[in-house]
């Protein structure tokens, strides 16, 4: 039978959101304490990328296929979900989508462009409404999307394991932005605010989406036999 409750995680939601952030802030909170403004932190890091150009590739590697990677997860969270009946692993999914579309691409999107700060390098005051790349460094795209990512993950999840495992890559995700040179630290916590409003908008969605789904799941089931 499908199931229709939502698995939801015991421990209070503030742990859960320490969890997730705490890694992030702490990378952030890091570059200011021990290396200095964000001129600092960008020189800093570019000596650091010639310095170690086979270290680099690994960062690059993380950094262009951590979001990719998480895709995999929600498209098997649907899949099982529609093939064991799961209403709550198909709202999920389906919720991730939901919040990804909007924050990571729509919201993020305009913010980038409508700020236009300057990139790392670019030097130059903000360029309003910009559509060059290198003056859409605000919100940090990258680690919005893997706010969103894990930051839905982590209010699924009913192990305290999972948020703690979700701040590490979102940490990681973060790291790899400011290593490759691509954003300032205050960029990364622009999309750790922008992706965990994403993470909270899934999380409302998917209890509303599941006795919805859990209707439709049964009517296919009773129809094909559960297969």
């Amino acid at each position: 039978m499908p199931r229709t409750a939502p698995q939801s995680i015991s421990a209070a939601p503030v742990v859960v959101w320490t969890a997730l952030c705490l890694p992030l802030l702490l990378v952030v909170a890091a570059c200011f304490l021990f290396i200095g403004d964000e001129a600092a932190v960008a020189a800093h890091f570019a000596q650091w990328r010639l310095a170690h150009p086979d270290a680099l590739k690994l960062v690059k590697l993380y950094t262009d296929w951590g979001n990719p990677a998480m895709y995999l997860v929600f498209a098997a969270m649907l899949g099982l979900g529609l093939k064991r009946g799961r209403a709550d692993l198909v709202a999920w999914a389906l919720a991730y989508l939901a919040a990804q579309l909007l924050f990571s691409l729509a919201i993020e999107r305009v913010l980038k462009i409508g700020i236009g700060r300057p990139r790392p390098g670019v030097g130059g005051e903000c360029i309003p409404w910009s559509l060059d790349g290198a003056h859409n460094s605000m919100p940090s795209g990258h680690t919005t999307e893997m706010s969103v990512q894990t930051g839905t993950l982590a209010l699924f999840a009913r192990a305290l394991l999972v948020p703690v495992l979700m701040g590490l890559l979102l940490a990681a995700m973060g790291a790899s932005r400011l290593f490759v040179g691509a954003h300032h630290p205050s960029d990364l916590l622009g999309g750790l605010v922008l992706g965990g409003l994403g993470g909270l908008f899934a999380s409302r969605l998917a209890p509303w989406l599941t006795p919805r789904l859990a209707t439709f799941l049964a009517q296919r089931f009773a129809l094909f036999g559960g297969r």
